[in-house]
């Protein structure tokens, strides 16, 4: 009996050491599960009318080459809320034009929907700037996106002496899907044998032009789109 208790104590002094320092070997692999937000950068009309603080999500496939570079495939949801405050600032002179004078007192209406959602799925490379054994790991990336924008439907609320009435206004799905390319940076924060928590930041650019609303009636603004992701979540190491 002594003899079994000295072999697992023994397995398990070996076992250790072999989980500790193999999150990132040549070979080894992992998963990433993580939650973040984005801000709007370019163009004009994407900044101007939607903003930051949407909460997305996604997750992500690692393969570490060698304790210095690793390969990580990922799919990145992230909605970009419109910013109705913005937006009602061009409304409101309009709707005073329209009836012919200040909007009567009581009247109000309220704007939902109409958030630009982005799914972003790209292969990254992974440059480890410090080594697996640190507490804290620094790592560059970039790599190639593709980008799926849509736009969901805007919803009018008009209230008035206590009643209300809704309207909902399809918006224009027929957005091509595009490549585009990311750069960032992120720190690994060891929190166990097999679990790092990590935080990141990325440049986020898709090629071509897009044509935005013409909520200010003086033709669409176009250009190409590009925000910054920043996000945290938990890697698994499965080595």
């Amino acid at each position: 009996m002594k003899k079994k208790k000295l072999l697992v104590v023994l397995f398990l002094i070996t076992l250790i050491p072999m989980t500790l320092f193999a999150q990132r070997t040549v070979g080894s692999y992992g998963i990433r599960g993580f939650a973040g937000t984005g801000m709007p950068l370019t163009p004009d009309f994407f900044k101007d009318y939607w903003k930051g603080g949407g909460i997305g999500y996604g997750g992500e496939f690692i393969y570490n080459f060698s304790e210095s570079m690793g390969l990580g495939i990922r799919f990145h949801h992230l909605p970009f809320p419109l910013d109705s405050d913005k937006l009602k600032e061009i409304l409101d002179p309009m709707i005073e034009y329209m009836i012919g004078g200040p909007m009567p007192a009581g009247l109000s209406y309220d704007l939902d929907g109409f958030a630009l959602n982005t799914n972003i799925i790209s292969a990254n490379l992974l440059y480890y700037l410090t080594p697996p054994e640190v507490p804290v790991c620094f790592y560059l990336t970039g790599g190639v996106s593709y980008y799926q924008l849509n736009i969901t439907d805007l919803k009018i609320t008009v209230k008035y002496l206590g009643q209300s009435e809704s309207e909902t206004i399809k918006a224009d799905e027929d957005i091509d899907d595009k490549f585009g390319f990311n750069i960032g940076a992120g720190a690994e924060f060891n929190a166990g044998d097999i679990i790092n928590i990590f935080v990141e930041g990325r440049y986020q650019y898709r090629f071509g032009e897009e044509e935005g609303p013409d909520f200010e009636g003086e033709g669409p603004s176009k250009g190409s789109i590009s925000f910054i992701s920043i996000i945290a979540g938990v890697n698994f190491s499965l080595f």
